[in-house]
C-alpha cells in the first residue's frame, strides 16, 4: 500500500502516470474537494467511482465524466492519495481500458479549455439556455457543463470547445444557477473584534443578533476565561462552557471582558460547535501514529458529516465535511478565525474527529437557571429542610453537582439530560407549592426574575418552558 500528500500538478501527474505504471489495484484520490477512485489493471484504468455520478439518465459517457473529474482536480491539485494492491472499486466501468498517460494529457487539455469557458459563465453548474433553433445548440438547453460533457457522445474536448464557441457567438446564454450544486464558496467575517463590553449594551447586542438572523459565534473573552455562544439564524442553540451562568453574566457583564462576533454560514456553525460540546471519535492522536490521508479519503468516500480538528503549533484547523464534501477549512490562531486554503499540516500535529450530532444545550441551561432560582426561594424559607430534600433528589442526576447553594452541570447535556432537567424543575415547583404555597412561590419567583426581563425577552425563553407553571 502507498499513500501520501499531493501538493501540485507535478505530484498528481507522478501518482497517475508513475505510481500506476504496470500496476493492478485501486487508486483513491481526494483532490480539490473531490473524491475519485480508479480501478487499475496492468497500468490501465478499467473502472472508476466519483462523487460527480449524480445523473438520473441511463446513457452516460463514462470516459468523458472521468476526464472531467480529473480536470477539476487539476484546477487545484492539492490533497491526498492511497493505492491498494487489490480491487476496491464498485462503480462505473469504462467501455475500453484507458492508459494513464492518455488520461492525464486529455485532462490537462480539458482543464485549459474549461478555464476559458468559466471566465464567461463563472460556474460549471450554470444552466444553459439555447438561443435560436440550431439543433446542435439545442442539445445544451437545460444542461450545465458537467451534464453536457457526461451526456454527450462526442469527445470531451469537442464538447467544451463547442460551449465556448456558442457562448462567443451568442447562441448560448445563462439563465439559472441552481443552489446546492458544486463546491460552496463560504466566507467568514468579523462584525466585531475585541470590543470591550464596557463600551456596548450587551442586551442591545443580543437583540440585534436575534433580529438580524445572525449565524456564527459570539465570543466573550475575559482575563481568565472565554465564553462561546453559538447562533443559527438569530437563535442561540448552545453555550460553552456549560457550567457558566450565562444569564447572570448578561445581567452584570464583566466590564474587563471583550466581545467578538464571528459571522459563519449557518451550514457550518453547528459543525464548529462540535469541537467544544461533542465527544470525539478520535481524540488528539499524534500524527506520528496516524496517516491523515486515509482519514480524508475515508470521510469523503463514505460521505460522512464530520468535523476534523487538526491541532498545530500555529493553531487549530477546523475542517468541515458534509456528506463527504469538504465545505471549509478554518484556522483559529490566537483566538481569530481565518479561512485556510492549504491541506499541508506542520509536523507534529494532533488529530481529533467528531461525527455530526445535535449539541443544542440552551434549553437545558434555561431549565437549570430556573431550577436555581426556585432553589433560592426555597433556601430563604427553610434552608436546612430544603437542602436535605434537594440533595436527596439531586443524587438521581449524576450530571449535576450542588455547590454554594446552586446546581451546576458537569457535562454538556444531551436530550436525555434535557428532559431530566425539565422533570426536576417541575418537581421543585410542585414541592415549593406544597411547602410555601403556590401563590407565595409565584410572587417571590417573579421578584427574583424581574431583573432578567429584557434578557428573557431577547432570548425568547418562553418557548423552552413547556411545563404548566
Amino acid at each position: 500500500m502507498f499513500y501520501g500528500y499531493i501538493g501540485d500538478t507535478r505530484s498528481l501527474n507522478d501518482v497517475i502516470t508513475g505510481l500506476l505504471q504496470g500496476r493492478s489495484g485501486t487508486l483513491e484520490l481526494f483532490i480539490n474537494r473531490y473524491f475519485l477512485s480508479l480501478k487499475v489493471e496492468d497500468g490501465a484504468i478499467t473502472e472508476f467511482r466519483s462523487d460527480l455520478e449524480l445523473f438520473n439518465r441511463k446513457k452516460v459517457n463514462s470516459y468523458n465524466l472521468l476526464v472531467y473529474c480529473l480536470a477539476e482536480m487539476l484546477s487545484n491539485p492539492e490533497g491526498f492519495f492511497a493505492f491498494y494492491e487489490e480491487a476496491r472499486v464498485s462503480g462505473t466501468p469504462l467501455e475500453a481500458p484507458v492508459g494513464t498517460d492518455e488520461l492525464m494529457i486529455q485532462a490537462t487539455i480539458v482543464r485549459r479549455e474549461l478555464d476559458e469557458v468559466l471566465d464567461k459563465i463563472i460556474s460549471p453548474y450554470a444552466i444553459f439556455k439555447a438561443v435560436g433553433r440550431d439543433a446542435a445548440v439545442g442539445f445544451f438547453e437545460g444542461k450545465n457543463v458537467v451534464e453536457a460533457i457526461a451526456l454527450s457522445g462526442e469527445p470531451v474536448v469537442t464538447v467544451v470547445r463547442r460551449i465556448r464557441d456558442f457562448l462567443l457567438e451568442g447562441k448560448l446564454d445563462i439563465y439559472e444557477f441552481r443552489e446546492g450544486e458544486g463546491p460552496e464558496e463560504l466566507e467568514i467575517d468579523y462584525m466585531m473584534e475585541g470590543v470591550p463590553l464596557k463600551r456596548v449594551n450587551i442586551v442591545a447586542i443580543l437583540e440585534s443578533l436575534r433580529n438580524g438572523a445572525f449565524s456564527g459565534i459570539a465570543k466573550i473573552s475575559g482575563p481568565t476565561y472565554t465564553i462561546n455562544i453559538f447562533y443559527e439564524g438569530g437563535e442561540i442553540f448552545a453555550v460553552y462552557p456549560v457550567d457558566y451562568d450565562i444569564f447572570e453574566f448578561f445581567l452584570t457583564p464583566d466590564r474587563n471582558a471583550e466581545l467578538s462576533l464571528v459571522t459563519l454560514d449557518r451550514s457550518i456553525v453547528r459543525f464548529i460547535a462540535l469541537r467544544y460540546l461533542a465527544r470525539p471519535e478520535i481524540n488528539t492522536v499524534s500524527s506520528n501514529f496516524m496517516e491523515i490521508s486515509k482519514l480524508f479519503l475515508g470521510l469523503s468516500k463514505h460521505r460522512k458529516n464530520a468535523l476534523l480538528l487538526i491541532s498545530e503549533k500555529k493553531g487549530d484547523r477546523f475542517i468541515v465535511f458534509r456528506e463527504g464534501r469538504l465545505l471549509i477549512s478554518l484556522l483559529e490562531s490566537e483566538g481569530i478565525f481565518k479561512i485556510s486554503g492549504s491541506l499541508r499540516f506542520e509536523e507534529p500535529y494532533f488529530v481529533s474527529l467528531f461525527f455530526y450530532r445535535k449539541v443544542d444545550n440552551i434549553a437545558s441551561l434555561v431549565y437549570l437557571f430556573m431550577i436555581n432560582e426556585v432553589l433560592s426561594v426555597f433556601m430563604k424559607h427553610a434552608p436546612t429542610k430544603m437542602s436535605t430534600m434537594i440533595l436527596r433528589e439531586v443524587v438521581k442526576y449524576p450530571f449535576l453537582t450542588f455547590s454554594e447553594g446552586k446546581l451546576h452541570l458537569t457535562l454538556n447535556p444531551g436530550e436525555e439530560e434535557e428532559q431530566k432537567l425539565l422533570n426536576l424543575l417541575s418537581f421543585l415547583l410542585d414541592l415549593g407549592a406544597q411547602e410555601i404555597g403556590e401563590e407565595k412561590q409565584q410572587e417571590e419567583l417573579e421578584f427574583h426574575l424581574r431583573p432578567f426581563k429584557d434578557i428573557f425577552r431577547v432570548l425568547d425563553i418562553d418557548r423552552y418552558l413547556k411545563i404548566k407553571h
